[in-house]
């Protein structure tokens, strides 16, 4: 199992919800019956939940049912994990919000490094106000300053996954292409025969992925690359007559009306720039700002 399987199956139970008394499948589970009462906090029974869903849970304390942050550090001390200051995709973090590093308070799992000094985290039994025991599983943001230890698991190395371009492509600094306010950087130029290392579980869902070429890492339009199980644009069809301006020679026209009707592909939706808010979309051959 990768960092990235562990990252994608801990994210799927993001929204999960203790409805009372800490009666969560994970406790459920792991104490093989329904629980309550604040004695039976579930960060710990989280992060093993996702290792045994995998069928890893070797790589948790040795396999063993472990509920307690202080003893995930022995335990994992035990089995030769690797201890660091400093966090990696995957690392287990333990917390001490007091900011001593000495207390061992929660626990979560490195989601995203964000820069030197803050990464994000999928947690269980947390909240968007408390630091534990709020009760969800959610991603957070949290800062090195917090931490006691990050814990690296013996993962196994990601394979690296290589598509072809089937045709001439850009790769952009965010996933959707500005073409007008230019607020997605072109990165690299690429041409048909290119090949590029795709950035694992990065496929946005929408029809854009990350890839890496040479010393650049951006992301590309699916519909560039030679590659299996990749996601396209959505298909929409509008519900009313919807002003558009056409975009020709990366320049906006006059003002057009589509029908209600139309059916169109959602190329990006506009994040950045002064178009924030809009829509690049295509109809057959042509393009649309709406």
């Amino acid at each position: 199992m990768t960092a990235n399987e562990y990252i994608k199956k801990a994210r799927s139970y993001i929204g999960t919800k203790d409805n009372g008394n800490n009666k969560v499948k994970f406790n459920t589970e792991f104490y093989g019956r329904e629980v309550s009462g604040d004695s039976y906090p579930w960060c710990v029974v989280f992060i093993w939940y996702v290792f045994k869903k995998l069928g890893a849970s070797n790589l948790f304390c040795g396999g063993k049912k472990v509920a307690s942050c202080g003893v995930v550090i022995s335990e994992m001390a035990a089995q030769k994990h690797s201890y660091k200051e400093t966090p990696k995709k995957g690392d287990l973090v333990i917390f001490d919000f007091s900011g001593n590093h000495t207390a061992h308070t929660h626990i979560g799992v490195v989601s995203e490094v964000i820069n030197s000094t803050s990464f994000k985290t999928i947690e269980g039994n947390t909240s968007n106000t408390n630091y534990t025991n709020g009760g969800y599983v959610l991603e957070q943001t949290r800062y090195n300053r917090q931490v006691n230890c990050f814990i690296r698991p013996k993962y196994e190395a990601e394979k690296k996954i290589t598509a072809v371009l089937k045709d001439n492509g850009v790769i952009y600094k965010f996933a959707y292409k500005d073409i007008i306010g230019k607020s997605s950087k072109k990165l690299k130029d690429l041409k048909k025969g290119a090949k590029v290392e795709l950035i694992p579980n990065s496929d946005d869902g929408y029809g854009w992925s990350k890839v890496k070429s040479g010393d650049v890492t951006g992301w590309i339009m699916n519909s560039h690359l030679e590659a299996k199980g990749l996601s396209s644009f959505k298909t929409y069809t509008l519900k009313a007559d919807k002003k558009a301006k056409p975009i020709k020679d990366k320049k906006l026209g006059t003002e057009v009306t589509l029908k209600k009707g139309t059916k169109y592909k959602s190329i990006c939706e506009i994040e950045n720039g002064a178009y924030k808010g809009k829509s690049y979309i295509g109809v057959g051959s042509k393009r649309y700002y709406i």
